[in-house]
């Protein structure tokens, strides 16, 4: 285990690959970092799902950590790494590497905070990757995000829509889809600790994942600190692609997680 741990932190510097919304949410959120702020995010997590091609359940556990920096006045790009170990198989695993940018259309009304203050992500996903945690494709996704606030902020919703698309599929056409997301953050008894709920139809950077809506979920606490300092605990759940069958239709698998992360903010990083 000694080699594998520095395996991953040698990993994390060369292939940087995850869902890229703000932790812990795969639903994304409306706000960017500011310029020159670096945020810093990172959250252990494990996985119970069956192998592909083969019922018997599997159990991976994965390292993320994923950097996102106000490069212009309205514009954030972020890079993240999640690679993974597969303790039936004992071998590595690693999710495709992707890169996002961001920027607000319309900024928060300080006013009236219901007011959705409006954004923009995209994203490129090459088609690399290894073992439990790889998607055969290449995937791109643009998004529209919405964010409103209510109660003083005591609670908070924000909505993700716009198409994903997977090309470069061995053998199969591409595919194209819509995802939706919405995710809830209230207040718990008092402001720095939140509990969240969020659906989505799987991960931006999956397009195959979950199909219907609100097939995969996530629920669990975060906890705000002082000093720019983040923490939360998650359980997720979601059907996963896994394949296509004789009739070259989807199949899935049911997969669950925990997860535990951190987050960091650091302004003048430059």
């Amino acid at each position: 285990m000694k080699n594998f741990s520095v395996f991953f932190t040698l990993f994390f510097l060369v292939n940087l690959t995850t869902a890229l919304a703000a932790l812990p949410f795969v639903t994304d959120d409306a706000a960017i970092a500011n310029p020159n702020q670096l945020l810093i995010e990172a959250f252990t997590e494990t996985w119970k799902l069956p192998q592909k091609n083969d019922s018997e359940k599997t159990r991976m556990y994965g390292q993320y950590l994923g950097f996102s920096y106000g490069a212009a006045k309205n514009l954030e790009v972020t890079i993240g790494g999640l690679a993974g170990y597969d303790s039936k198989l004992k071998s590595a695993s690693y999710m495709n590497p992707v890169f996002q940018m961001k920027t607000i259309a319309l900024r928060p009304n300080l006013k009236n905070p219901a007011i959705p203050s409006i954004a923009f992500s995209t994203a490129y996903v090459n088609n690399s990757g290894r073992g439990q945690y790889y998607d055969p494709a290449t995937n791109y996704y643009l998004m529209g995000i919405a964010t409103s606030k209510f109660f003083d902020d005591g609670l908070i919703m924000h909505v993700n829509y716009g198409p994903k698309v997977s090309y470069n599929i061995d053998g199969h056409k591409p595919y194209k889809r819509m995802h939706l997301g919405v995710a809830l953050d209230a207040a718990f008894f008092r402001k720095d600790v939140r509990f969240f709920v969020e659906g989505f139809n799987g991960a931006p950077n999956s397009p195959r994942d979950s199909p219907g809506l609100f097939h995969s979920y996530q629920t669990g606490f975060k906890f705000i600190a002082p000093n720019a300092w983040g923490f939360h605990i998650l359980y997720g759940n979601q059907p996963t692609f896994n394949g296509y069958n004789e009739s070259a239709g989807m199949t899935y698998r049911r997969t669950s997680w925990i997860q535990f992360g951190v987050r960091k903010a650091i302004d003048d990083f430059l």
